[in-house]
């Protein structure tokens, strides 16, 4: 028996038991797998600037956004940073307490915050940030740097996906209607 995805359109083999199913390409191989292992090995290059500067990834990228933008709310820094709310949420608490951003409510609405970096935060995304230019200049010096620009161009298609074609983003499998 075969599924229909959200158009209609068959899907052959969608339905059946696993025994049916034989990967096309081993797990390392899938596209998804392989954009994980790269970016692990890129954050290789960076991780340890973060950790000589005890601070994580995550706050790093909150730190970066507020140096972009000097005053965000959180849910803006949730979809800036690439995190839930609720992980901004711990993050924010974290980067209060080294004393590296400043929460004030805003004036119209008392249960809403602004987040802003302090002078403190400034500094060391100051830091932070030239350590990671310098780092960069050194991956933009090897032999393989001469991929980067070719690299960024297809990555740039693949973030566009979604938006080109909005039913790739379904879920192929139809409910069991009435």
């Amino acid at each position: 028996m075969n599924t229909t995805d959200s158009k209609g359109t068959e899907i052959e083999g969608a339905a059946g038991g696993p025994e049916d199913w034989v990967p096309a390409t081993g797990l390392a191989e899938a596209l998804p797998v392989r954009l994980l292992r790269a970016r692990e090995a890129i954050m290789q290059l960076y991780r340890p600037l973060f950790r000589d500067a005890n601070i994580s990834e995550r706050q790093w990228r909150v730190l970066r956004n507020l140096f972009d933008e000097p005053f965000l709310e959180p849910s803006e820094l949730a979809l800036r940073s690439f995190m839930q709310p609720p992980n901004v949420s711990r993050v924010l608490n974290e980067l209060t307490k080294l004393g590296l951003v400043t929460r004030t409510a805003s004036g119209t609405d008392q249960r809403r915050a602004q987040v802003s970096l302090t002078p403190e935060g400034k500094a060391a995304t100051t830091r932070v940030g030239k350590l990671i230019e310098a780092r960069t200049a050194e991956l933009q010096a090897t032999p393989e740097a001469e991929l980067l620009p070719e690299l960024g161009q297809v990555l740039e298609v693949l973030i566009d996906l979604p938006v080109k074609h909005p039913h790739l983003t379904r879920s192929p499998v139809q409910p069991p209607g009435p």
